[in-house]
C-alpha cells in the first residue's frame, strides 16, 4: 500500500509564489515549480490541475498573506491618515522584488482572464478605496484634488514604484519618493 503524500499546503503555496515572484509566470518551469514545492509531479498536477492553476492558487494566498492587511489598513484609518499608513511599508532595500501582483499584471497574455483578474480586481478595489479616503481627506478639509483622478495615480505610482525599486535598491531614494508622493496629497 503506497504511503499517502504529506505536505504543508501553506509552504507549498510560499514556495510557488516566491519562485512567480522571481521569475514570473512565464519564465518558471513545472520542473522548478516541482523543485521549489517539494511536491512531486502527481500531486501537483492532483492538487493544482496545471502550472496556471497553481499560479492562481499563489495568487490568492499572496493576497490573503500579504494584500487583505494593507487594504484593511485604508479601511480602518479613513482620510488622509489611511493613505500615509499604507505607503509607510513601501521601502526599497537589497532584496526588493517589487509587487507580485503588480510584477502579475504584465503578464496578461500569458494566463486566463481569471486567473488575471486576482491582481486586476485587487487594485481596483485598491483604488475605490483611495478615491474613498480622499474623499473623506476632502470633507475634512486635507485635500481639496480631483479623488478619482488621485486614486489612479496612486495605483500608477504603486506600479512605478514597484518597478524602479527593482533596481534601485537605495533605502533613502524610496523614502524620498514616498515622501513627495504624499505632499501631492493635498
Amino acid at each position: 500500500m503506497a504511503r499517502p503524500v504529506e505536505y504543508d499546503l501553506n509552504k507549498v503555496l510560499d514556495n510557488a509564489m516566491d519562485i512567480f515572484w522571481e521569475k514570473g509566470y512565464e519564465g518558471v518551469s513545472m520542473n522548478e515549480l516541482v523543485s521549489y514545492t517539494g511536491l512531486n509531479r502527481r500531486t501537483m498536477y492532483s492538487l493544482f490541475k496545471d502550472k496556471e492553476g497553481l499560479f492562481k492558487d499563489a495568487l490568492e494566498h499572496y493576497y490573503t498573506k500579504r494584500l487583505a492587511q494593507k487594504l484593511s489598513v485604508l479601511k480602518e484609518n479613513p482620510g488622509k491618515k489611511g493613505i500615509e499608513l499604507f505607503f509607510e511599508t513601501f521601502v526599497f532595500g537589497n532584496k526588493f522584488k517589487g509587487c507580485l501582483f503588480s510584477n502579475s499584471i504584465r503578464e496578461k497574455d500569458f494566463m486566463t482572464e481569471e486567473t488575471y483578474n486576482i491582481p486586476k480586481v485587487y487594485f481596483e478595489t485598491i483604488r475605490e478605496q483611495f478615491e474613498k479616503n480622499l474623499l473623506q481627506a476632502k470633507d475634512d478639509g486635507q485635500f481639496n484634488g480631483d479623488a478619482k483622478a488621485m486614486s489612479h495615480t496612486m495605483i500608477t505610482f504603486i506600479h512605478g514604484f514597484n518597478v524602479y525599486g527593482m533596481y534601485n535598491h537605495s533605502k533613502q531614494s524610496g523614502d524620498a519618493l514616498i515622501k513627495n508622493f504624499l505632499s501631492m496629497i493635498r
